[in-house]
């Protein structure tokens, strides 16, 4: 008998007592939340907070938790003679409030005679299965967002009639197409047109993504970005990177973690952060709030030969301030609310239905050499 036939053996055994549910629900739960404090790059950027029941507050206008989150009060100070009196200022401090939501896994099923078939232990399943799925949609509802929180201020700023955010209306010099929140690369900008294919990304590109939050009082801390985005800057000159690295990057690559002086955080979800796409964030106190509700649950039980397991979370995310966090763009074409160009969809999250596309085509029997399956 191999060993993962006996850890799966066992593994059944401990499912027909009750003793036996608890501990491996737990086990399976702490180890579950482990995971994704490691795979979600919306953490790195946002480190989320746990809360409890306490913490939270009941909402007046649904039946479940909201978090309160204060914003710090206007304050300023002014020179006087002797004889004056400062501006008297009535102190109230701004506040908004974080609903909570649940992400859960789909409720997975298999009969024990079939589990003993295999010869990955159940585990794997569970990692690859349930940890993944859940920080997909956790990164996604992250990415929305801070998307939703960048086109609002472009939007506030650029007046209520919109034009579409493309290469076209910004040559032109068109006063409803400043940059603001969101800024094009340079490459995107070289030439009339309007598509959304990737140019690489420059040097000044990324200074003018960061001069949109340090000229207003903040300062940009890390970059959110593809892989595909980042092996641009492999193409970057001597004259961009200096001697050193220029030599050091033709055998390793760019191996370090910041980038101008930035943090960089990389992901290969490409179908949640489409290519092509940047963003740049505050430090988090001046950025948002991301909270945990509890721990990680995990369910597992045995009716009859069937098995069943499930995890969710509850977590609430919201970003507080809106102008700490710019974009940059790689593509000529306008993602702009109601402002689109035709084929912006590209650019944009999937839908989570369409999350982590299959890539092998095993179940479609194109495997080499070719071995009928059922």
């Amino acid at each position: 008998m191999s060993i993962v036939n006996a850890a799966t053996e066992l593994f059944n055994e401990r499912l027909d007592t009750r003793e036996g549910k608890d501990k491996l629900a737990q086990l399976g739960g702490s180890w579950i939340r482990d995971k994704l404090r490691e795979v979600s790059f919306a953490r790195h950027i946002l480190p989320p907070e746990q809360v409890t029941r306490a913490d939270c507050q009941r909402s007046v206008n649904h039946d479940t938790l909201i978090k309160i989150v204060d914003v710090e009060p206007q304050s300023r100070a002014m020179a006087i003679t002797f004889r004056d009196q400062p501006t008297a200022r009535f102190v109230r401090a701004p506040k908004f409030e974080i609903p909570f939501f649940t992400i859960s896994s789909e409720k997975f099923e298999k009969t024990e005679q079939e589990l003993l078939a295999y010869e990955m232990p159940i585990t794997k399943v569970i990692e690859d299965n349930t940890v993944k799925d859940i920080q997909e949609v956790e990164d996604r509802e992250f990415l929305r967002h801070i998307e939703a929180g960048v086109q609002a201020l472009q939007t506030e700023t650029n007046s209520t009639t919109t034009v579409a955010y493309n290469a076209t209306n910004i040559r032109a010099a068109n006063p409803n197409a400043q940059a603001v929140s969101v800024v094009k690369g340079s490459l995107a900008l070289s030439a009339d047109g309007v598509d959304f294919a990737v140019r690489p990304v420059q040097r000044p590109d990324l200074v003018e993504l960061f001069k949109l939050l340090d000229n207003n009082r903040l300062r940009s801390e890390r970059v959110l970005l593809t892989e595909g985005d980042h092996d641009d800057v492999l193409q970057w000159t001597v004259e961009d990177m200096g001697d050193k690295i220029q030599s050091e990057t033709v055998v390793d690559g760019y191996k370090y973690n910041t980038l101008l002086g930035r943090k960089v955080v990389r992901t290969v979800k490409t179908d949640i952060l489409r290519p092509g796409n940047m963003y740049v964030f505050t430090a988090p106190q001046f950025f948002g709030k991301f909270y945990i509700l509890n721990n990680t649950k995990f369910y597992i039980d045995k009716i009859a030969n069937t098995i069943t397991w499930q995890s969710w979370e509850d977590i609430g995310m919201g970003v507080g301030n809106i102008a700490a966090c710019r974009k940059l763009e790689l593509y000529r074409g306008s993602v702009r609310p109601t402002q689109t160009d035709t084929g912006f969809e590209a650019k944009i999250p999937v839908s989570e239905e369409d999350l982590g596309a299959q890539n092998n085509r095993v179940d479609a029997g194109l495997t080499f050499p070719d071995v009928e399956q059922f």
